[in-house]
């Protein structure tokens, strides 16, 4: 166990510790997060061997985001996912979704970002059908049928809402 919690120490996280930056992609999406740890969590000493430090509080949201973990796909217009919330882990901070799951239904004009494989802040916009059919297929762990440059990444998404409690922005997790 030790062995390998070293190991991943070493190699780096599972995932990125708030909303990704869209500067360094020049991407949309309106996340303008900046609450990201201090440091790389540690073993929490005598706190016990699950207990970790992820050097300071946890990401907080920009208002009106909300990051949620996808639990079941309907359709294309609409899904179950419960609000996911930061985790402090030995890959630093990662999202789990929390509670019941609730019903969130897709805005006609949803603007979806898919994260790239290639790394953190790097998305590619993609219509109704491409994120239903992503989200299904990650959904089911049919990770050979998600072609480059697509990924799954956890089920875990950002979005917000529009005036009727629609999705109006739905991007992607990236996490490695």
């Amino acid at each position: 166990m030790s062995t390998l919690l070293l190991v991943t120490a070493l190699t780096g996280g599972l995932a990125a510790c708030g909303p990704e930056d869209d500067k360094a992609a020049g991407g949309s999406g309106g996340s303008a997060a900046s609450a990201k740890p201090s440091a790389k969590p540690t073993k929490g000493g005598d706190a016990g061997p699950d207990t970790y430090d992820c050097g300071g509080k946890p990401p907080v949201m920009p208002a009106g985001h909300t990051m949620i973990e996808v639990k079941l796909e309907r359709d294309a217009s609409g899904f179950e996912a419960q609000t996911a919330k930061p985790k402090c882990t030995p890959n630093d901070w990662i999202y789990h979704g929390e509670g019941e799951a609730k019903h969130y239904t897709l805005a006609s004009g949803v603007k979806a970002q898919l994260a790239l494989s290639a790394g953190p802040g790097q998305y590619k916009p993609v219509d109704k059908d491409q994120l239903a059919m992503h989200i299904d297929r990650c959904l089911a762990e049919d990770h050979s049928r998600v072609k480059p440059p697509f990924g799954c990444y956890g089920n875990v998404y950002e979005i917000t809402l529009d005036g009727k409690g629609q999705v109006a922005t739905i991007k992607e997790k990236w996490s490695v």
